[in-house]
This record gives structure tokens, C-alpha cells and sequence, in this order.
């Protein structure tokens, strides 16, 4: 094609054609799938839900093993005695012999109240009260408070063939202590003994008849 000459208009453009319709089809909209009566949240499904979680948590509750009770390891406190009475050379105490129900639940020998070294060692008794025995070479009054749970001298008493000085004390619970202080003579090479207890006295006193020296290592 030729240009326009000079002083001649340009050519007309061609028609434009209209963009052809869209089809029904392309048109019509997609019907959405129905919805589920399970995710419509019905009283009824809620309530088949929670039976199955509780059925799960039962069967699961069912198989887990559960603890009953805890036990105590048993305490060595013949081992501990002899030990202590080796390492002190004092002839520290223990019970011998105690007939059956009775068991032994702490045993140490460590600085106790002004750092006085101490053994002492506790027994529960077959009608659930408790038993412990306390030894110092050397006592102080601090010490002898601890001990007894702050007792008050009430008098004495005679167990086990010896004669002790009884205390009482009330708080936290009610407790009787028997004192053994050594005088005289002994007051220099015997021990300060403290028996408290919580339980009646017939086990008390074969507490402390059982009480024999413990054996050096």
C-alpha cells in the first residue's frame, strides 16, 4: 500500500470487532458441595465426641500402671552405730534383738545443736508410735533442749534397770524423753543419753532394754 499523498487524508482504520459473549457454561456457577451434618455441630454429635475421648481416657487410665504405696528403703543403723562408735571410740547404743514390727527408719552421727557430735537413730514401733535414741559425750543445755523437744523434768523413772529423768514436752506433738546424765566419775567418760518417743511406755521400755554397745569395726 501506498502512502497518502500530500493533502490526502490518512486511511480509516478497520472496524474493531466485539469480544464474542461469554457462554452459558462459562457463566453458570459452580454448585458448592453440601455441607457435612457432622460439621454442623449438633447437640448430638457433640455429645458421640466426648463418649469416644472418654472411652480413650478410661482405656488408657485401665493400662497405666499406678504406684500404690511408696516404701522406704530399710536402714542399715547396726552399720551406722559401729561406724560411729569406731570413728568417736565411745560405746554408743542401739536396740538388739527388737521383736517383729519394729523398724529402723533414720540413723546418722553428725554435729548436732552446738556442734556436738551425735548419734541418734529412730525406730517406728508396731503400734505406729516412734522410738530414737540420742548420744553425746558431752552435753550442753542447748542440746539437751533439742533432744527432749524443749521437755519439762517431770520426775524419774525407773526402765531397763536403770533410773532416767523423765521429761515432757507437748509441742509439736506430745512426746516423753528419758535422760540419762552421767555424774560423778562417769560424768567425764560416760555418755549423755536421751530416749524420745511417742508411743506408749510398755514399747519404751523394751527400747531400752533391748540397747546394748555397739561393736567397734
Amino acid at each position: 500500500m501506498s502512502s497518502p499523498g500530500p493533502g490526502q487524508p490518512p486511511p480509516a482504520s478497520p472496524p474493531s470487532v466485539p469480544d464474542a459473549p461469554e457462554s452459558p457454561e462459562t457463566l453458570a456457577p459452580v454448585a458448592a458441595a453440601p455441607a457435612s451434618r457432622y460439621s454442623m455441630g449438633s447437640s448430638g454429635n457433640m455429645v458421640r465426641s466426648l463418649l469416644v475421648i472418654l472411652g480413650m481416657v478410661a482405656v488408657l487410665v485401665a493400662i497405666v500402671p499406678r504406684t500404690t504405696g511408696i516404701t522406704q528403703p530399710p536402714v542399715d543403723a547396726a552399720s551406722v552405730v559401729a561406724d560411729a562408735a569406731t570413728q568417736a571410740g565411745l560405746p554408743f547404743a542401739a536396740p538388739v534383738g527388737l521383736p517383729s514390727g519394729w523398724k529402723a527408719t533414720n540413723a546418722r552421727y553428725a554435729a548436732s545443736t552446738d556442734g556436738l557430735p551425735t548419734w541418734q537413730g529412730g525406730w517406728s514401733t508396731p503400734q505406729g508410735g516412734y522410738v530414737a535414741i540420742r548420744q553425746t559425750k558431752t552435753s550442753s543445755p542447748a542440746w539437751l533442749q533439742a533432744a527432749t523437744g524443749e521437755g519439762k523434768p517431770t520426775g524419774q523413772v525407773q526402765v531397763g534397770g536403770r533410773t532416767w529423768a523423765r521429761y515432757q514436752a507437748t509441742s509439736p506433738q506430745p512426746r516423753t524423753s528419758l535422760v540419762d546424765l552421767p555424774s560423778g566419775a562417769a560424768a567425764t567418760t560416760g555418755l549423755v543419753t536421751v530416749i524420745t518417743a511417742t508411743a506408749p511406755d510398755d514399747e519404751v521400755a523394751t527400747f531400752v532394754t533391748a540397747l546394748q554397745p555397739a561393736p567397734t569395726r
